[in-house]
């Protein structure tokens, strides 16, 4: 679980459990009937937020674990000549991966996509790679921990090879020019901090998932939308992402990765 989803999933247990309390001590003020319904309503409000809380905390172990765990995996022999990494938070990250990963395959080239928390990562063989994609996106100004953690561990691996990074925002289908290029220069703060100097990088508009997020989230991104004009009906998702835009990604490294089998023939 994201850093990002976690708090949110402490505030609305902890705004939960401010509910039930308040309930509960109406519901004690007003003695029987009215107020002992108001005191069981109140105690579902609880229980339900220390539940929301200790799934989040919940959640966040296995991530964890697998992120200490992604330098002892020993790497086994896997034939995957691009292999795309990515991190995701409400999915849209993970599809696009997909997506570059069919576009490679349609080229003859062999390719998987890797979530950066998984201990698949550990089983590429860097020896049979030919060009590598990492993807991430961004939320409150900032990249995933799992996919800087992931740069940094894997820097000179990605040096070693021609590389590309693509940055999922929703800001990348702005129709303002500003916040299109902060979303660039943030695309490039991640690659940067961790050593790692990609040879292709790309911003990429995201989808805005409403109901991906959980109350309070999806009032807040309302906001924002309203704000910038774009679509507020909390009920459904809209899709942002210029498929080509991935398109182009993908022939990008494809061609880098035709010039170096140029240059080493």
């Amino acid at each position: 679980m994201s850093f990002l989803r976690t708090i949110e999933s402490w505030g609305e247990g902890l705004l939960r459990i401010a509910i039930g309390t308040g309930l509960a001590w109406i519901g004690v003020v007003e003695g029987a009937g009215y107020g002992l319904f108001l005191q069981i309503v109140g105690g579902v409000f609880i229980v339900a937020g220390i539940g929301e809380i200790w799934m989040a905390e919940g959640a966040g172990r296995p991530q964890a674990v697998a992120e200490r765990n992604m330098r002892t995996i020993h790497p086994v022999s896997t034939k995957c000549e691009i292999p795309v990494f990515y991190a995701t938070t409400e999915g849209q990250t993970r599809r696009i991966a997909d997506r570059l990963v069919a576009i490679f395959r349609k080229e003859g080239i062999a390719s998987d996509a890797f979530d950066v928390s998984s201990p698949q990562v550990g089983r590429v063989d860097w020896r049979r790679v030919r060009a590598a994609v990492v993807g991430a996106s961004l939320h409150a100004g900032r990249h995933q921990r799992s996919a800087e953690k992931f740069v940094r561990v894997h820097a000179a691996d990605l040096n070693a090879h021609p590389s590309a990074f693509f940055s999922v925002r929703l800001a990348a289908a702005s129709p303002a020019a500003a916040e299109r290029e902060e979303a660039a220069r943030l695309a490039s703060r991640l690659p940067g901090r961790a050593g790692w100097h990609p040879h292709e990088i790309a911003c990429i508009a995201d989808r805005c998932a409403y109901t991906q997020h959980g109350l309070v989230t999806r009032l807040v991104v309302r906001r924002i939308a309203r704000r910038r004009g774009a679509p507020t009906d909390t009920s459904r998702d809209f899709e942002f992402t210029d498929w080509n835009d991935v398109a182009r990604l993908a022939g990008a490294v494809v061609r880098m990765v035709k010039a170096k089998t140029r240059q080493a023939a």
